[in-house]
């Protein structure tokens, strides 16, 4: 017995060995597919992992050629195929681009990144506003799996972030759609009001965007709601006040209602900020429709209310100092722009429209 006990010491693990070996030799026979899958997926993760260090280099031809291998060995790898997609929009191949995104979400459906991706390129480059709809309704109604880690990582608010900006990016498709069908026919307005709707939609999900709320208040000033429009360009303003295109069409707005001497401030809030940009042409474009609106004072008979502007302190955190009827930066009290850009005194009006 003690000779047994011992022999089977000594040859147990040479004996498991020799099973084992023999069972994978018969698993490579009778599941061979499975086993060629695996090794498959082992040089599409190498290939792509040298595509990975190519794109972070800008080495983009070298890229796609790695990433080309790794999809040949692993088509199922959505990553790589989103990401060379992004390579065929920076060489302008839209049509490949798109070819390489639908790949990837074929594998992926719910890989709302490349979807966004997607729908841009559709809009923006191709003219599909149809079609980019489509994907931005899927990354809308997605339910992608939700991790939780506390104090490490919540999927939860960046799946609300996408779902946010494809509503935003939904708005931009239809307001793109209107504008191709052109201006005044039903379908324009129609593709505004079906704008305005997604852009209400993004502005649920994130209320304080700039950019959600300057172009709800611009397609709400397309379809002649000026009381919103008015109310969403003071919002785009409070949210972010050194944007100076919600100023400029706040100004215009003041403007069509006859609300000249509101909208001079807004045209010289729009001056400032261009003044800082250096954009000659704009700022020659702006300062020659402050002329005209100081001109159309004139004509009403508020010269007066022009020659009070001409020398003026700033007595208040949010007043401006003029001289010589421009504004004076250097003796604007406490400099304290932020305050004055921000300020929108005409929202109370809207709202009480």
């Amino acid at each position: 017995m003690k000779f047994l006990i011992k022999l089977f010491k000594q040859t147990a693990t040479k004996v498991i060995l020799f099973i084992l070996l023999c069972l994978f030799i018969a698993s490579l026979f009778y599941y061979w597919t499975w086993w060629e899958r695996q090794f498959n997926k082992i040089w599409g993760f190498y290939y792509v992992s040298k595509g990975d260090k190519a794109y972070k280099l800008t080495k983009y031809q070298e890229a796609v050629d790695y990433y080309k291998k790794a999809l040949e060995y692993y088509p199922g790898h959505s990553r790589a195929g989103c990401n060379l997609g992004n390579i065929y929009v920076t060489f302008e191949n839209y049509n490949e681009a798109v070819n390489s995104y639908r790949k990837a979400l074929e594998y992926s459906p719910n890989y709302n990144v490349c979807r966004m991706d997607l729908g841009i390129i559709l809009a923006e480059k191709l003219a599909d506003f149809d079609g980019a709809i489509r994907e931005y309704r899927k990354v809308v109604n997605s339910k992608p799996l939700q991790i939780h880690i506390p104090m490490v990582y919540n999927s939860k608010d960046s799946t609300k972030t996408n779902k946010g900006r494809a509503y935003y990016n939904m708005g931009l498709a239809y307001k793109g759609k209107a504008m191709y069908l052109g201006e005044g026919t039903e379908n324009y307005y129609q593709n505004l009001r079906y704008a305005r709707e997604a852009y209400r939609a993004a502005k649920e999900i994130l209320p304080t965007d700039y950019d959600i709320l300057y172009n709800l208040a611009l397609t709400n000033h397309l379809l002649g709601d000026f009381k919103n429009a008015g109310i969403e360009y003071c919002n785009a303003i409070q949210s972010n006040p050194y944007e100076y295109d919600a100023h400029f069409n706040l100004a215009l707005l003041l403007r069509t209602m006859n609300m000249q001497k509101e909208s001079l401030g807004e045209f010289e809030k729009t001056g400032m900020l261009l003044d800082n940009s250096g954009d000659i042409n704009k700022n020659k474009y702006i300062y020659g429709v402050l002329n005209e609106v100081k001109h159309s004072l004139i004509s009403k008979g508020d010269y007066d209310y022009l020659v009070k502007r001409t020398d003026i302190t700033a007595h208040g955190d949010s007043e401006l100092a003029y001289k010589n009827g421009v504004v004076d930066l250097e003796k604007t009290k406490n400099n304290d722009f932020t305050k004055i850009l921000k300020d929108c005194p005409y929202k109370k009006t809207f709202e009480e429209m």
